[in-house]
């Protein structure tokens, strides 16, 4: 039976872009969802604070009007289909 692969440690699954690492971003998240609680998609739990338009694509990483609650369902389903799309220079 093959051995089931460990999960990597909090500091080796942290996000490559240093903002979402900082106190602010997790202070900010953890109020957002508070008050958007429910996914906009499909009206789960949240658990991610998404950008309505990716920060790479010119999105405000801080305009919260660009946010929106998701499920890591919903979410990663959009992160999928934006990686197709292309980048903004």
């Amino acid at each position: 039976m093959p051995e089931t692969p460990k999960r990597k440690g909090m500091h080796e699954r942290r996000h490559q872009e240093p903002r979402y690492n900082s106190t602010r971003w997790r202070r900010y998240r953890r109020a957002y969802l508070a008050t958007h609680p429910l996914c906009v998609e499909c009206s789960a739990i949240a658990t991610v604070v998404d950008h309505i338009t990716p920060v790479r694509l010119g999105g405000e990483f801080w305009q919260t009007d660009n946010h929106q609650a998701m499920c890591e369902r919903c979410h990663n389903s959009k992160s999928g289909r934006e990686s197709h799309a292309p980048v903004a220079y």
